[in-house]
């Protein structure tokens, strides 16, 4: 298998380990839904909270912030998920948060880990959508 992916399975592993320290428990790892997946599914101890974790690792910070890889389409990916997620599993009980965990090394040098919580936020996203839906409406009588 490619390095890349070796190095990134680690770096899951590294984040599930820290999650669990912290007192999540995890539910799936890699989750899919057709082309989309989620890295990490955890739920808190009381069973109130679902996170949703999105894992970068890179080697070193030589091509900058792990976390920044994640844009927008990688976002909506995430949301759509999750909202498979939910529906499966009947969670719709749970309050959601969308979290990043960036791990920087390798299993020599050992892992470097930032956590980042509410790493983007949902509501802005469907307020944006929303918007962009009023924008598009076709015109009365015609097929655009």
């Amino acid at each position: 298998m490619a390095e890349h992916y070796d190095l990134g399975r680690w770096g899951e592993e590294q984040a599930a380990l820290y999650l669990k320290n912290k007192g999540w428990y995890i539910r799936h790892r890699d989750w899919h839904d057709r082309h989309r997946d989620l890295d990490i599914v955890a739920i808190d101890q009381d069973s109130s909270i679902l996170l949703v974790v999105e894992v970068k690792t890179r080697s070193s910070e030589v091509w900058g912030n792990p976390d920044k890889a994640i844009d927008e389409e990688k976002k909506n990916n995430i949301i759509r998920a999750t909202a498979a997620y939910i529906r499966c599993f009947r969670l719709g009980y749970c309050q959601i948060r969308y979290d990043t965990i960036s791990v920087i090394g390798t299993p020599e040098t050992g892992a470097q880990i930032v956590h980042k919580e509410n790493a983007f936020d949902v509501t802005s996203h469907f307020q944006y959508q929303e918007v962009m839906r009023h924008h598009k409406k076709k015109k009365p009588g015609t097929w655009q």
